[in-house]
Parts: C-alpha cells; sequence; structure tokens
C-alpha cells in the first residue's frame, strides 16, 4: 500500500505552533537533546517511547488515563504532547516515553526515522472507533456541533488503513476498550513488556492528580450501552448527511470489522422513512 496523500496542514498540524519562549529554545533543546542520546551529557538512557495515537474521539484520552492511573511508570502528565516534540526536545530523565495525540498519526514515518539509529524501541498503539460514533461525537471545545468532518475522517482513515498492520502499531478499538478493559490490558502489557499496579476496569478509583480529562466530557464508568448512541433520534439527520458525504461508509464499515453487510443500511433507511412519515 502507497504513503497516503499529506493532510492539509491544519489538519495535521504537523509543524509545531509557535509558543514563547518554548519555540525559540528548541533549536537549543534539539542539540542538548542530541548530546544527551549520544553520551556527551549526563541522562537517563532513552529505551522505549510507545506513541498513542489515532482517531480523534476513538478513546485516546480514557486509554491515556487507564495507563497513567493503572501502569507502573510511564506518564504523558495528565495531557496530551507532540510526540516528535518528546523525541528531540524531551528529558532524558526516564528510560521510557509515553505520549498521546491522535495527530501523530500522521508523523509515524518521521519518529520512525528519528529513532531508527538511536536503539531506542518506538511503538505505536492506534485508536479507532466505529465512524457513525465518531462522525456523530462532540467535543468539550465545540459543544454545539460535532467535532469531526467527513474530510477530516477520510484523512485519518487513509493513515490509520496504511499503518495498522505494521509490526511497530497495536490497533486498539474504542469498542473493546469499552467492553473488554482486562482483555485490552492484557494486550498492552504483552506488546510493550510493562506491568499493571492496578486493572484497567478499576481506572476510576486511580485518576492522576491534574489529569486533564476535559475530553471525556465527563468522568464516568465504562458503559457499553452508549456505544451505538449514534442511532438516536438526535444523530439521523447527521447520518443521512454522512452517507452522501462519504459514499464509501458502507464498506469501510464492513472493511473495520463493525459491521457484517449493509443490513444497518437498510435498518437506517426505514427508520428515516419513519421519522419523515411522522
Amino acid at each position: 500500500m502507497s504513503r497516503p496523500a499529506l493532510p492539509p496542514e491544519w489538519l495535521s498540524r504537523r509543524t509545531p505552533t509557535f509558543q514563547f519562549p518554548k519555540s525559540l529554545l528548541r533549536p537549543l533543546l534539539r542539540s542538548i537533546t542530541s548530546l544527551k542520546d549520544n553520551g556527551w551529557l549526563p541522562a537517563v538512557p532513552l529505551q522505549q517511547h510507545v506513541v498513542i495515537c489515532g482517531f480523534p474521539r476513538s478513546g485516546t484520552t480514557l486509554f491515556q488515563l487507564m495507563l497513567e492511573g493503572c501502569i507502573e511508570g510511564p506518564r504523558c502528565r495528565g495531557r496530551e504532547i507532540r510526540a516528535l516534540d518528546l523525541a528531540t526536545c524531551g528529558r532524558r530523565s526516564h528510560a521510557v516515553l509515553l505520549s498521546k495525540r491522535p495527530k501523530d498519526l500522521f508523523l509515524i514515518p518521521e519518529l520512525r526515522n528519528f529513532y531508527a539509529d538511536r536503539g531506542v524501541r518506538l511503538q505505536i498503539i492506534l485508536l479507532h472507533r466505529d465512524p457513525r460514533g465518531v462522525l456523530t461525537s462532540r467535543h468539550f471545545s465545540r459543544p454545539t456541533d460535532y467535532y469531526l468532518s467527513s474530510e477530516e475522517w477520510r484523512h485519518y482513515y487513509a493513515w490509520w488503513d496504511w499503518h495498522r498492520r505494521d509490526q511497530d502499531v497495536l490497533s486498539i478499538s474504542y469498542e473493546d476498550l469499552v467492553r473488554r478493559p482486562d482483555r485490552i490490558e492484557q494486550r498492552v502489557l504483552e506488546f510493550t513488556g510493562w506491568k499493571a499496579r492496578w486493572r484497567f476496569h478499576d481506572f476510576l478509583n486511580h485518576v492522576p492528580a491534574g489529569f486533564d480529562g476535559r475530553a471525556l466530557n465527563t468522568l464516568r464508568e465504562l458503559d457499553p450501552s452508549r456505544l451505538t448512541s449514534w442511532r438516536e433520534q438526535q444523530h439521523q439527520q447527521r447520518l443521512q448527511q454522512l452517507l452522501v458525504e462519504l459514499p464509501e461508509l458502507p464498506e469501510r464499515l464492513v472493511s473495520m470489522g463493525f459491521e457484517p453487510d449493509e443490513g444497518w443500511l437498510l435498518q437506517l433507511q426505514s427508520e428515516l422513512a419513519s421519522g419523515i412519515a411522522a
């Protein structure tokens, strides 16, 4: 499979935004980090960097919370951080780095290139979710709008599909994380070699102080009944629009394993017709 086209910069944010004074100090920080990685300055030798990325609204923050609260060692410090910044300018005070940022999906090749000759094990954990759930989800920053557009989803899908079978990638669905957290916990431990202090299903009892959970809308117990909230009447017009904007959606749902066939579409069309008639 060939490399997908790069998304526009407004979507991918491949270039760091200017932040004073961090942006002015970035060249110096990169030089210091390089000297540390080459043994010219004292630092803990970096052994592993685990990057959480994937579709927005697919459980990346929930997954980060589970890791930070239940796994020994790695921390994102409760927030979202750009993996390439952490790699090139980050402190070398821990042997293991953990970062979370959905848009880092578009920077995987650059991360691999950076670590290629540094003896660091780069591992990617890709989060995905039923597209109907992603595309009918809202975010605290824009509570009255749907968070992701069809065009944006199409870019994320292309890059997720390109990377999901790579050897250094573990692909996890939001649905499995909610329904079977202990099974996902085991897969993560086997993939990373980490150890658990607490079980994933018990994450609410171990929320780290200062963790930024706003993207979760609210901290709550895992609720599998909400996985099909896209079926609610409030989203029917949105779904109708998506079928026009994403004619490949029925096929994608089958290929991603969320539907066995297009029977759901017939049911939705029947519900839409009934709603119009009513």
